[in-house]
């Protein structure tokens, strides 16, 4: 069963553990409302409002059923999140795998990330017409990509990518900035922050250190191996905010992010994907992937398979 993505945002709540179950508390006297859910069945809790209490044996409980906790701040965009640490039976030698991992088989496993990428790029741009040429060079680049990717095609697949997908963004004087304000900027970042937590929780449940990257690095950076993991299904959180946001003249003419921005954002987990034989919704799949992943790092597998959308 596909676990829950919850967000608490509309008002001040208390949240609580009873038999098990989070409740989810809020208002006062005639308008107190309580709904519940049972923990294990929770995979990604987001707090969004400033007025949200908990307890420390919700939390707990939430972990030990594998839930990936995600803060928000006054922005509501993701500031911190908190991963279970009960995980893999397997641990400690997946772990080694990776401390042992050479630098060639990071690198071969960074050249079929970039693959992946930008073959998802040019998958969502292929029903937009008018950029014929653009494609055939971003097919080019994916057929091309050498170990570690050393020439860096990702960044120049982006360039082509980012202004044919997003044409009348762009047209309008703004483009993609990780440090952008604007609703465009607001809503890649939500999409990707809730992405990175899902992929990071998949990371810790499939027995790998997510702090261990491929590619991604940087001494502060405690979720590279993520970061490096959901690079193929970026174009995923593009494709949901072209189709189901930037398309509503009411939601793509907002200046802040709203509840109704983030909603299909939060059912980004729930969209069917394929990963080889398997189809069904992207949270299920992503333990899948990390497992996959590890074994390619292993060189157990050589066919690369990233989730297809």
């Amino acid at each position: 069963m596909i676990k829950h993505t919850l967000e608490v945002s509309a008002r001040p709540a208390l949240l609580k553990l009873r038999n098990k179950q989070l409740i989810i508390a809020s208002g006062e006297g005639e308008e107190k409302k309580e709904a519940s859910f049972s923990c294990e069945d929770v995979g990604v809790l987001i707090l969004q409002h400033p007025a949200i209490s908990l307890s420390s044996a919700l939390l707990n409980a939430l972990l030990e059923n594998g839930c990936v906790v995600v803060i928000c701040n006054d922005r509501h965009l993701p500031s911190g999140l908190l991963l279970p640490t009960v995980t893999h039976t397997e641990l400690v030698p997946r772990m080694k795998v990776q401390l042992e991992a050479s630098q060639p088989a990071k690198k071969r496993a960074w050249q079929a990330i970039t693959r992946s990428k930008i073959l998802a790029q040019l998958n969502n741009l292929n029903p937009v017409e008018g950029f014929d040429d653009r494609k055939a060079r971003l097919k080019k680049l994916a057929e091309n990509v050498k170990s570690g990717d050393p020439e860096n095609y990702e960044a120049q697949a982006a360039k082509l990518y980012w202004s044919a997908y997003f044409k009348d963004v762009y047209d309008a004087g703004d483009k993609r900035l990780p440090s952008g304000e604007s609703l465009f900027n607001a809503c890649l970042n939500y999409g990707y922050a809730i992405l990175r937590a899902s992929v990071a929780r998949a990371i810790v449940g499939s027995g790998l250190q997510p702090a261990l990257g491929v590619h991604h690095h940087g001494r502060g950076n405690a979720y590279c191996l993520a970061d490096d993991l959901m690079e193929p299904l970026r174009p995923l959180v593009d494709k949901v905010i072209k189709e189901k946001i930037l398309s509503k003249p009411e939601l793509a003419s907002a200046t802040s992010l709203s509840r109704e921005h983030r909603q299909p954002l939060l059912e980004l987990l729930s969209a069917q994907v394929s990963f080889g034989e398997f189809t069904g919704p992207l949270l299920v799949s992503l333990s899948r992937y990390t497992s996959h992943f590890l074994r390619y790092l292993n060189k157990e597998t050589d066919q690369w398979v990233s989730p297809k959308f």
